[in-house]
């Protein structure tokens, strides 16, 4: 199977570090776009008994939280693809963090998806599945997933 864009997931959390570390071992073709993508959880508070809603993070505080996760990205490339240079950044904010990302790789029309997982399992599988599963459910493309 050919693979011309690959989409991969970025937490940020330290334990899907070492995951995330085994693309540097994979055979990537250079001429794959690969995009490294984090999903900002906003979360949505209501206020009272009025219908106003505010959100965190507030939408002033949001450029430079979306420049500060660039940077870590960019970070996150020259640790795993070095040499790769095909390589895009994107932040997203979104209340459905699992969705708004699915709807990215559609948009994006991928044809992979690269999600690390930090291995979790038991209880609390139970009651909220893990992004992982969600991606292996929902995604419109092939999922990988690494350990």
């Amino acid at each position: 199977m050919k693979v011309n864009k690959i989409i991969v997931a970025v937490s940020l959390e330290p334990e899907t570090e070492k995951p995330l570390m085994k693309l540097k071992d994979m055979d990537i073709d250079v001429n794959c776009e690969i995009h490294l993508v984090h999903v900002v959880p906003v979360i949505l508070y209501a206020r009272g008994m009025s219908l106003s809603v505010l959100t965190y993070p507030l939408e002033e505080e949001r450029p430079s939280i979306q420049e500060a996760i660039l940077a870590k990205l960019s970070s996150v490339k020259n640790q795993i693809l070095p040499h790769h240079g095909k390589v895009k950044f994107k932040c997203l904010f979104d209340a459905n963090e699992k969705a708004a990302f699915t709807d990215y790789v559609a948009n994006e029309k991928a044809d992979l998806v690269i999600v690390a997982t930090r291995g979790k399992h038991g209880l609390t599988n139970i009651f909220d599945s893990s992004f992982a599963q969600h991606q292996l459910k929902y995604s419109p493309a092939n999922v990988l997933v690494l350990r």
